[in-house]
């Protein structure tokens, strides 16, 4: 084949073939390995690059301390970002309820770690939505216990349980600080709430009337109302082997089996 056959290239074309295989051959030899090129795929992606670095010249940038950065480098960085020159600049939308010594804490815990006005205000706000919700919470779980208690003390109580109850308040004020009822127990319930110690204080109650008898003590009621333990005890006696109660035939039968029927009524409700 002569020279004259030989198709010539044009110079685009190679260059365009050289830009596909590599475009970084046609920068400086120094530069072509470093690292910031490597993921830029062509000379289109290399320009927008640069269009953006100079967009960028002016703007405000921060560079965020390393993880040997000294106290005064994070506290500069810490201004930059928003930070209030004192802990008292925060913003903070606290209510008549919260603790003034409790948003003192917060804003100077909030400004020793570096958080501008606005995420002091949010956490506030927020950590106070979490607190009230917490609080509701607390109040609903508080009557359910309260009236699961009442009702398994009536039911072990029946007619009694009023007396027994207003006797365990009257020891309560005679005997000790009110206060002491609203004492929080481990299991975050209050010892007035707790059934075994309201039982105690009613036992104590019953103890001081029978021996002490009416009026002798503010607020003691004495009715004889009967447990229901009082009245399984009773109706276990009148149905004792032997007893009228099974003797048709015994002049106390009736009164037997009426008492009998009225000491089921109490033990069941």
């Amino acid at each position: 084949m002569s020279d004259e056959q030989v198709a010539e290239v044009p110079e685009e074309g190679v260059a365009q073939s050289v830009e596909a295989e590599d475009w970084r051959v046609a920068i400086p030899e120094e530069i072509r390995s470093h690292r910031s090129l490597s993921t830029i795929p062509d000379v289109g992606a290399l320009a927008k690059s640069y269009v953006h670095a100079q967009q960028m010249i002016g703007a405000d940038k921060v560079v965020v301390p390393s993880d040997g950065a000294t106290d005064e480098q994070w506290n500069e960085f810490y201004e930059k970002i928003g930070r209030p020159a004192d802990p008292g600049q925060y913003e903070i939308q606290s209510s008549d309820g919260d603790i003034p010594e409790m948003v003192d804490w917060y804003r100077q815990t909030a400004h020793e770690l570096g958080l501008n006005n606005r995420q002091a205000g949010e956490l506030f706000a927020r950590y106070n939505q979490f607190a009230q919700n917490m609080n509701a919470s607390g109040e609903v779980n508080r009557e359910q216990f309260v009236a699961q208690a009442e009702a398994d003390l009536r039911a072990e109580f029946g007619p009694a349980f009023e007396e027994r109850i207003e006797n365990g308040r009257a020891i309560v004020d005679q005997f000790s600080n009110p206060e002491i009822m609203e004492m929080q127990m481990a299991d975050g319930t209050l010892l007035g709430d707790n059934p075994e110690f309201i039982k105690m204080v009613m036992h104590v109650g019953e103890f001081i009337s029978s021996r002490m008898g009416e009026d002798q003590l503010e607020g003691m009621k004495v009715s004889n109302a009967m447990t229901v333990q009082d009245a399984q005890e009773e109706l276990a006696k009148i149905r004792r082997e032997g007893s009228p109660f099974w003797k048709s035939n015994d002049p106390e039968h009736d009164a037997y089996v009426r008492r009998g029927l009225e000491l089921q009524e109490m033990i069941h409700g």
